[in-house]
């Protein structure tokens, strides 16, 4: 696979606390992961670091594993990680509330398997079309799935940043895993919401379905800072 990716604070904040690994193991593995801190001070840096290096840690760990149950590896991982940044919350007062989302996907002989927590989102571009895979964990998807708003009003919502779910709040959390099988040619993104609400469908797909995967990433950062995003932006992609 080939895989192209960039991240940036953006214009608004101080620091970034998105945080993404990406890479192939020994094994053919490909995988990508885009997390997005949150809480107080560093807190957010700190969840989000702490994730994507439990995660990368143990991905690794199984790199000469060819009969890898990848999927069983992440989701322990990602729920390893989830203790231990609750843990690290409770003993300081200064991280208290801290987490981060976690949206991502591994690749084990055309088979994607897509990870979710939060807003941070992965979509899937085939033949032109690009198609959302996550839901969000967010008060406005829980309004919209009732019908109380609808997807245009999702995007003005007042409590369109507030998340429902996210690693390292609680002690456990739950990961939707969805699994996609891969046609050649098939793009996927892994993005924060600063990426995604500060860039229009029409031009999220027309940037998946460029000719160069290597320049994908970094025009889709560059749009959303065209746009003035006010978040911290991070894109990975993987072309099957």
């Amino acid at each position: 696979m080939k895989i192209s990716a960039r991240t940036d604070k953006g214009y608004k904040r101080s620091e970034n606390q998105d945080r993404y690994i990406a890479g192939k193991l020994a094994n053919g593995v490909c995988f990508g992961f885009v997390c997005d801190g949150m809480g107080g001070a560093k807190g957010g840096s700190v969840a989000a670091s702490m994730l994507t290096e439990i995660l990368e840690g143990c991905l690794f760990s199984q790199s000469s594993n060819r009969a890898i149950d990848i999927e069983k590896v992440a989701v322990d991982a990602i729920d390893s990680a989830c203790r231990e940044i609750y843990s690290r919350a409770c003993l300081d007062e200064r991280l208290g509330g801290m987490g981060t989302t976690i949206s991502g996907v591994t690749v084990k002989d055309g088979l994607a398997t897509v990870y979710n927590v939060g807003d941070s989102r992965v979509y899937i571009s085939r033949d032109g079309i690009l198609t959302q895979i996550t839901e969000d964990h967010s008060v406005v998807q829980e309004l919209f799935n009732r019908g109380s708003i609808t997807e245009e009003e999702m995007n003005n919502h007042p409590r369109k940043n507030l998340i429902t779910r996210a690693v390292g709040v609680k002690h456990d959390v739950e990961t939707d895993i969805t699994e996609v099988a891969l046609k050649k040619g098939d793009r996927l993104l892994c993005a924060s919401d600063g990426l995604t609400n500060f860039i229009s469908k029409e031009d999220l797909s027309r940037i998946m379905s460029c000719r160069d995967i290597y320049s994908a990433a970094g025009e889709l950062v560059g749009k959303a800072l065209l746009n003035n995003s006010t978040d911290n932006i991070t894109a990975v992609v993987l072309e099957y």
